[in-house]
């Protein structure tokens, strides 16, 4: 039975890779059968497969065994030759309520330390096939987005490192019976069997019950789960592809996302949010957000997202900014739409103005001749942001940003510049410093608009 079980995990570790014979690996052990077990079969592995090993053990203090086991461990480190650090979490900073998740935090935080402090690569905890039943079926009843479903993947990233979890394959009563055919010795946790834990029900009252339908219960979910993650990974392929489609320089074009059917805008939607960072996205959320990427009567919108992010619709892209890094004074700053002959102001001393006729602004006026197409106009003025661009001659572009750094500009005129963009979006002037080329057709003083825009100064009224 237990050279079983070792074949079968020296055989998972083989095609899984999760590390390398000269890693330094660290091995989360509670002193429960799981992590008893899991700390056995490292030891046992064969000279090529197997790593340096760190013990870290957490002392919650929530227990008075807790001391007993402490003690336990680490005499058995030390007759093992197994190195062992050991993290308390003090009794005077437990919460009153929510210790679970706070204990998880603390050990997790501790598993980071570790990894960047000793340059290990990899965390190894001891999860096994029914804490991956639970987690399915506690999520199933929640409720969420399908991917969920998967419950504990067998590995992520952590800190510095990854996290794995190599025992996902065995069930509880393959870790007892190894443990006991191996005369390990563990120590039950009294506290799972406390009734008040969603997740203890789980374990002794809701999978119990279902077992007895079907003894195959656990085998099963986890041949679902393994489907499940089968197609999620061709979907995320798929999504991958259509991403590269949509997506230029971060932004994503409006035109071609909306080309797709609504269901994949939304998973589209949702997978580009997610690759950025954003978690924990609602099905509201995200159908709301398509809503508004759709609607053509709202060129421009910014809506709030988790992780202080922003996400910027503006007329044919959109894109995430992070709050924090936004200018203040770019967001309060007015967006006009501009109507000809109408003066708007730059600053204290000078106005933008848009007209038909070069007679409109005094001699010494800063004054430009522009050919628009009909579908150029209107034009608004509003301050810069990330991602504006301008059309260069011969079909280039060169980024706003850019032009600000090579002319100099200091960072405080940064967050006040304007530009004028037209109703694509398109920067058409970046006041002041540098014009946008339009090829123009042959025929185009039969169809397009000349305008004059420049800048004039405020003058007082004549006394």
């Amino acid at each position: 039975m237990t050279q079983n079980i070792l074949k079968q995990f020296e055989r998972h570790l083989r095609q899984g890779r999760f590390f390398a014979k000269d890693d330094l690996v660290v091995v989360a052990v509670s002193t429960g059968v799981d992590s008893m077990v899991l700390l056995d079969l490292l030891q046992r592995l064969p000279n090529d497969l197997r790593p340096r090993l760190l013990v870290a053990h957490v002392n919650h203090e929530l227990r008075e065994q807790s001391t007993v086991e402490e003690a336990y461990l680490t005499a058995y480190c030390k007759q093992a030759g197994l190195a062992l650090q050991v993290a308390h979490w003090p009794k005077a900073t437990h919460p009153e309520h929510g210790v679970e998740e706070a204990a998880r935090q603390f050990r997790y935080a501790f598993f980071k330390h570790l990894l960047t402090e000793y340059h290990a690569t990899t965390v190894v905890t001891a999860h096994h096939a029914n804490d991956l039943a639970e987690t399915m079926l506690m999520k199933l009843t929640r409720g969420g987005q399908l991917d969920q479903l998967v419950g504990i993947r067998d590995q992520r990233l952590l800190g510095t490192g990854k996290l794995v979890r190599p025992l996902l394959l065995f069930t509880k009563a393959d870790l007892y019976r190894y443990a006991r055919a191996r005369d390990l010795r563990w120590f039950e946790d009294a506290t799972n069997q406390e009734l008040t834990v969603a997740r203890n029900r789980y374990r002794h009252q809701i999978i119990p019950a279902l077992e007895r339908e079907n003894p195959q219960l656990i085998s099963h979910l986890l041949d679902y789960r393994n489907q499940l993650a089968e197609l999620l990974a061709w979907r995320n392929q798929e999504l991958a592809q259509l991403l590269a489609n949509v997506q230029v320089d971060h932004h994503l074009q409006l035109s071609a996302l909306q080309q797709l059917p609504r269901f994949q805008q939304t998973e589209l939607l949702r997978y580009w949010l997610e690759q950025a960072g954003v978690t924990d996205l609602k099905a509201e959320l995200i159908a709301q957000l398509c809503q508004a990427l759709n609607n053509t009567q709202k060129p421009q919108e910014r809506f709030d997202l988790p992780g202080e992010l922003i996400l910027v619709k503006d007329y044919e892209k959109c894109w995430l900014e992070n709050i924090n890094k936004l200018p203040s004074q770019q967001q309060k700053a007015p967006t006009y739409m501009v109507k000809l002959g109408q003066q708007y102001p730059i600053d204290k001393q000078q106005e933008m103005l848009v007209t038909t006729t070069r007679e409109d602004f005094a001699t010494d006026d800063q004054v430009m001749e522009m050919w628009l197409a009909p579908d150029q106009l209107p034009l608004m003025l509003r301050p810069w942001q990330p991602g504006d661009h301008l059309r260069l001659r011969g079909g280039g572009h060169q980024l706003v940003h850019r032009v600000l750094i090579d002319q100099k500009v200091a960072a405080a005129k940064r967050r006040t510049q304007l530009v004028l963009v037209d109703a694509q979006g398109m920067v058409v002037w970046l006041l002041g410093r540098k014009w946008s080329w339009f090829d123009r057709p042959d025929d185009y003083r039969q169809h397009w608009q000349r305008l004059f825009i420049g800048i004039t100064k405020q003058r007082g009224e004549d006394l």
